[in-house]
């Protein structure tokens, strides 16, 4: 592009570059590339070593209890998850069943239990 640059000094020394708008854009915009490679340090900066295994996502996905399928991909009974949260192995079969729906306060300890996100203890819309 051929459009005049102004440059504005002060005090004899060049302080600020005035470049049209499009070039700009051109020279600053980060590319498609550089988004992906800021998206990935921003992954890596925030991974908490937790990796979720494809049968769970696919057991989730299948619209499986996600306090279940958690509960045996860690390898804990009802009563042992119960006692991590303090409430009996039955109270987390009625849970599990859906005869009893699941407060936030206990979604809460759940949810520290397995590493996730409250709202990650909520069934998976089967739409």
């Amino acid at each position: 592009m051929n459009a005049p640059h102004q440059i504005i000094y002060k005090d004899d020394k060049p302080e600020f570059a005035v470049v049209p708008w499009d070039e700009y854009v051109r020279v600053f915009r980060p590319s498609e590339d550089d988004l992906d490679a800021m998206a990935l340090q921003q992954a890596l900066a925030n991974d908490d070593g937790v990796r979720i295994p494809a049968s769970v996502i696919h057991r989730l996905s299948d619209g499986e209890n996600p306090v279940r399928v958690y509960r045996e991909h860690y390898d804990l009974t009802q009563e042992g998850l119960g006692a991590k949260v303090g409430v009996t192995g039955t109270y987390i079969g009625t849970i599990e069943r859906g005869a009893r729906p699941l407060s936030k306060k206990l979604a809460m300890k759940i949810a520290s239990v397995f590493k996730v996100d409250a709202d990650e203890l909520e069934p998976w819309s089967q739409e």
